[in-house]
């Protein structure tokens, strides 16, 4: 006896402050105010780490953190730090400090690689020779939080784009598109084959979660089970890829040395414009340090059994 059908999604329009449009935003709306009594916070933390002493507690810095979690939860989805010392001790003083400000968020991720990972320059270069738009991502955690240590007047601009904006203007353009993006399909997470749908809404809230790669990847490979992609999901894809790349959608952000961006890649893709690198690689014009977080309360995109 065969096994009911899992009955289809029926997609919703988004709404709230997660859903944007660059031109609808100000710096007022990301920009998150770090005063003096902050910042010499984090100073002494970073001479701390700096001296390999451990790094004292972030009081100060707590409640601007405790509005971080709301804003990335319930808010924009992304928010920027702007006025700490973080570029002034070096990288290996700045990575404690920015693991310790990490701990008030959630909980660092932390596999196989170090937790705080090195970014810097440019994507790797197979990323550069893809046709069509360029292709936003999102991660296996939470929360993001990406440290610029260096940057150049050459160095590409950090692009966001609102997931849930996204899915509103494909709903607008294709309806039966969307309706695919809804449907789980096998993606390559931790070296494994799980299933994944771009967008859920799961006990009321949104998530969104996107990597094409990741879907090809799985489709392809040559493992038990393994299926082709379903017919509908490769151009709901290609209509997602427009749609991420519009203008009008994609807020251009240019980080300074000693900022800090933090987004929850559950609501907001950013695209990629920085790639791995080992800790003892030259240095470079444009350099980072991520951080990936998880939380109690994940916004979860495994689609539930029907």
């Amino acid at each position: 006896m065969n096994a009911p059908s899992r009955p289809r999604p029926r997609p919703a329009p988004q709404t709230g402050p997660a859903v944007w449009a660059a031109a609808d935003l100000t710096a007022a709306d990301w920009m998150v105010p770090v005063g003096t009594d902050e910042a010499a916070e984090l100073e002494a933390a970073l001479t701390a780490a700096q001296a390999a002493a451990p790094v004292p507690p972030l009081s100060r810095l707590a409640p601007i953190l405790a509005d971080v979690t709301t804003r990335l939860d319930t808010g924009r989805g992304f928010c920027l730090l702007r006025g700490l010392p973080f570029d002034r001790h070096g990288a290996a003083a700045a990575e404690a400090a920015l693991l310790a400000l990490g701990m008030h968020l959630g909980k660092p991720l932390n596999g196989s690689a170090p937790a705080v990972q090195r970014l810097v320059g440019q994507p790797p270069a197979e990323a550069g020779t893809r046709s069509g738009p360029p292709r936003f991502h999102t991660e296996a955690c939470d929360a993001i939080a990406l440290l610029c240590l260096a940057t150049s007047p050459e160095a590409p601009a950090h692009m966001l784009v609102s997931a849930g904006a996204v899915h509103n203007e494909v709903m607008r353009r294709d309806r039966a598109a969307l309706a695919e993006l809804y449907e789980p399909a096998p993606l390559i997470e931790e070296g494994e084959a799980v299933p994944r749908a771009v967008f859920t809404v799961t006990g009321g809230a949104f998530a969104a979660r996107y990597t094409r790669h990741a879907v090809e990847q799985a489709a392809s490979l040559p493992q038990p089970g393994a299926a082709p992609l379903p017919v509908g999901l490769r151009p709901a894809f290609d209509l997602l890829d427009t749609v991420c790349a519009e203008p009008a959608l994609m807020l251009r952000l240019e980080p300074r040395p000693g900022d800090l961006l933090l987004f929850n890649p559950h609501l907001v893709w950013k695209l990629r414009t920085l790639a791995e690198a080992a800790p003892d690689a030259p240095e470079a014009a444009q350099e980072f340090r991520r951080l990936r977080i998880t939380v109690a309360h994940s916004r979860r995109t495994v689609a539930e059994p029907g």
